[in-house]
């Protein structure tokens, strides 16, 4: 199968015009996450009650949704209520002025909290306990001892398994396709829709896919580097 260069150029250069839409997707989850899955992670680790037994089982069974079910359902949510929360709040808004590229920023920020997670609790594990009552037994208080003492010693154990998630949040981003949201997948078979050369709009995708994962592993790789550096100071 021969490949048209000028086609494999078309399809780059407009899944490129809509590479902003996969880095907030990527991103803008990944930052909810590691917030959000890093709270879960210690309220798990650290056993909170209640809190705990409720953060295991919302893991547990949502890790078992696949993403493009959930997507799916929050879109049909979302196109069904959305309308009525507006009015109940005495909004003019309806869901046309809503950017749906947000519905994907929440199945996958979901989604990602799970993965998130669990890294971060692993990489609790990897810290002896006896530094939380070492912190303690000089007056540390538990948020100090979790700030100054187990955090930056979890760091390049969860920059790893993180790195990792990051990937599968730029995999996962492609899907968001299905609920009319354009990203680099969708960007990039665009110009196939005159020509028919998807082929080419396919691998134009999977080479800015490509680059983005490479970017990404290696400054997952600088900042592993740095902090590393910093764990053996400590």
């Amino acid at each position: 199968m021969s490949v048209n260069l000028d086609d494999l150029l078309d399809g780059l250069k407009s899944g490129i015009a809509y590479f902003p839409n996969t880095v907030k997707l990527v991103f803008i989850s990944l930052f909810i996450a590691i917030i959000i899955g890093g709270i879960i992670a210690l309220v798990r680790f650290y056993n909170v009650p209640v809190l705990s037994q409720i953060f295991t089982v919302f893991v547990t069974l949502y890790q078992g949704v696949p993403t493009v079910v959930a997507l799916l359902i929050y879109n049909l949510l979302f196109m069904s209520c959305m309308n009525d929360v507006f009015a109940f709040f005495h909004s003019s808004k309806t869901i046309a002025d809503v950017d749906t590229l947000w519905i994907g920023i929440f199945a996958l920020s979901l989604n990602a909290i799970c993965s998130v997670t669990e890294s971060i609790r692993g990489a609790l594990e990897s810290v002896d306990f006896a530094q939380n009552e070492a912190g303690y037994s000089v007056g540390l208080t538990k948020i100090q001892t979790i700030r100054q003492i187990i955090l930056p010693q979890i760091v390049p154990v969860t920059i790893p398994p993180l790195t990792n998630n990051v990937i599968g949040l730029i995999k996962n981003s492609s899907i968001v396709s299905v609920v009319g949201i354009i990203e680099v997948t969708q960007g990039s078979l665009i110009p196939s829709m005159v020509d028919y050369s998807f082929f080419e709009g396919y691998l134009a995708a999977a080479v800015i896919y490509w680059a983005f994962s490479i970017v990404v592993e290696f400054a997952a790789a600088q900042a592993e580097k740095h902090s590393g550096k910093f764990r053996r100071t400590i």
